[in-house]
C-alpha cells in the first residue's frame, strides 16, 4: 500500500507524520514491508495523489487536493501519535487485514 503524506513544503511535517505512522502501524501489528510512502508539497502532491492509495494531510489542504476518490485522513496534530492512529487505523483495516 502507497501512502501519501502531504504538507506545505513536502519536508518536515510530512516526515513527521510519516515517522508517527510507521510507529502507530506497527504497534498494531501491520508488516512494514507492506506499505511504502511518498512525501510531497502540496503542489506536487495533487499530482502524486492519482498514484498513491491512501492520503495522509493535514484539514488545511483538504479543499486544494484532488483526491481521485482516494481514501484520504486528515491529522490535526501532527504530533499526536494518538490522534493518527485513532483516524488511521479503521481506513487501513478497511483497506487491508493484518496478516
Amino acid at each position: 500500500m502507497k501512502i501519501l503524506c502531504i504538507c506545505g513544503a513536502g519536508v518536515g511535517s510530512s516526515l513527521l507524520v510519516k515517522m508517527g505512522i510507521e510507529r502507530v502501524l506497527a504497534r498494531n501489528g501491520y508488516d512494514e514491508r507492506d506499505f511504502d510512502y511518498e512525501q510531497a508539497d502540496l503542489t506536487t502532491g495533487r499530482g502524486m495523489a492519482h498514484f498513491c492509495d491512501l492520503i495522509v494531510t493535514t484539514p488545511a489542504f483538504e479543499s486544494s487536493l484532488d483526491k481521485d476518490g482516494k481514501p484520504y485522513v486528515l491529522i490535526h496534530n501532527l504530533f499526536s501519535e494518538k490522534e493518527i492512529e485513532e483516524k488511521l487505523i479503521p481506513v487501513i483495516k478497511q483497506m487491508m487485514p493484518k496478516k
